[in-house]
């Protein structure tokens, strides 16, 4: 049976992974009300209808930029973003070998606060103006798993006015648009991917894009034709048994795509409750634990009722956004020296098989068996040295894990029961903080000990 991804399972079944709605709504009511809590700042302009503005942003950075001359100072040059940034993003490694500049030094007089005064609409082919904010692309990157685009964000306005900003110290920015990949048909929505950066003043910020690529090699072509010829509901069961129909493609060696960015959007410095915008009295979070289900469905028909647009995205009452178009053409080779793949099993025949690894210089990818979706078991990945791996910092599946300071010459794979992930304190952050566990054990002999499923696999230096 053909090996696939979750986000194949989740594409063919046509839906993501949901918790009951019941506990999710009041989770995310309770989560409105405490952020709306917030000290509020008065503004003369409507945050929610995105950042207007048509004068050149490039040159207000530079004004806003000037109140402090020591960041200022600190501007990398355009072309450079993926050293300045690579310990900052979701997946860090260094970065400064990997990526081909956009915008040469050479080229980087375009894009002086001077020339951008006289053209407000754009200052050359990767660099795009619109609604006050100037985004300029600076390097791409491309290998089997993904690809990643550097840029320069910089706002007439200091963008943390408005935006929520994180631990990091930055906005946790999200991209609405679409990428158009010239060997596959079907857009790739731009929310699939994630920004991630960080600000260097208040009206510049420096991300990178980074979008996994399996969706846009996935043909469900056969899938599909087999499945609607015999009148098979399309389930878990069905992926089961008829998953080595879906055909991945190879990435070509070179290739072409446009991404267009309709809306950058963060959540709101100042967010607007559903009880404030409906103008209902706000409930404690105690009385929501505390309420009966008759009268919690009651209440949300009201709020719905009154604010139909609340859940909206972007939400006016919960983000900030800048509105485009930024459109941008780029053409892409790809980089295969740096990707290791090691198979590892055909198929266990219980379920769980890891059928190969893929090593890049920023992630580790863990091809399993689709027979474990939907199951209790948690999938557990140590380094060499016995550390457990995580997925991105902004998160993501259990298949799709950082390398950042990790030694990945070997490592151990193991499939673990969701009891003995809770009960053995594997859950959490117990072994990142603690050598062993009252008993004296390691967290790899704690896994050696319950795991039903145990690979080691050696990728070399």
């Amino acid at each position: 049976m053909r090996n696939y991804t979750e986000q194949e399972m989740y594409r063919v079944l046509g839906k993501e992974m949901q918790v009951s709605e019941t506990v999710e709504e009041r989770l995310a009511q309770t989560y409105q009300q405490i952020r709306a809590q917030k000290q509020k700042k008065t503004r003369s302009r409507g945050l929610w209808y995105g950042a207007a503005g048509t004068a050149a942003a490039m040159l207000a950075a530079g004004i806003c930029c000037a109140s402090n001359p020591a960041l200022a100072a600190q501007l990398p040059l355009i072309g450079h973003l993926f050293e300045k940034i690579g310990s900052d993003v979701s997946y860090p490694g260094d970065y400064s070998e990997v990526g081909t500049p956009l915008v040469t030094e050479a080229g980087a007089e375009e894009l002086t606060v001077s020339k951008a005064a006289e053209n407000e609409s754009s200052t050359g082919s990767y660099t795009q103006t619109a609604d006050g904010m100037t985004v300029t692309l600076s390097e791409v990157y491309c290998n089997e798993i993904a690809l990643y685009v550097t840029m320069q964000l910089k706002t007439e306005e200091p963008m943390t006015d408005y935006f929520e900003l994180w631990d990091n110290g930055a906005p946790l920015l999200k991209l609405n648009g679409q990428a158009q990949f010239d060997y596959c048909d079907t857009p790739e929505p731009l929310d699939a991917g994630e920004l991630s950066g960080k600000l260097i003043d208040d009206c510049t910020y420096l991300g990178m894009y980074r979008l996994e690529l399996a969706e846009t090699l996935a043909d469900y072509s056969e899938f599909y034709k087999t499945v609607e010829e015999q009148g098979i509901e399309i389930n878990s069961q069905t992926i089961q048994e008829y998953g080595d129909l879906i055909q991945k493609n190879e990435l070509p060696e070179q290739f072409d795509v446009s991404i267009s960015i309709d809306q950058i959007i963060g959540d709101r410095k100042d967010p607007v409750s559903i009880y404030e915008a409906a103008g209902v009295e706000m409930p404690s979070p105690e009385e929501l634990e505390e309420m009966p289900d008759e009268e919690f469905e009651a209440l949300q028909q009201e709020l719905s009722r009154k604010v139909p647009d609340y859940d909206d995205y972007p939400s006016k009452y919960l983000n900030y956004w800048y509105d485009g178009p930024f459109t941008f053409d780029l053409s892409v080779s790809v980089d295969h020296d740096r990707t290791v793949t090691v198979p590892v099993d055909e198929d266990t025949g219980d379920g769980f098989a890891v059928s190969s690894v893929t090593r890049t210089p920023f992630e580790l990818l863990v091809e399993s068996n689709a027979a474990s979706f939907g199951t209790d078991a948690i999938l557990q990945v140590l380094d060499a040295d016995g550390r457990r791996m995580e997925t991105g910092r902004l998160g993501g599946t259990d298949h799709m894990l950082a390398i950042d300071d990790h030694d990945v010459s070997r490592i151990d794979i193991y499939w673990v029961a969701w009891d003995d992930f809770e009960e053995k304190k594997i859950k959490g952050s117990y072994f990142d903080e603690h050598e062993t566990n009252e008993d004296g054990q390691t967290l790899k002999e704690v896994l050696d000990g319950c795991s039903f499923y145990h690979r080691e696999v050696v990728l070399g230096e």
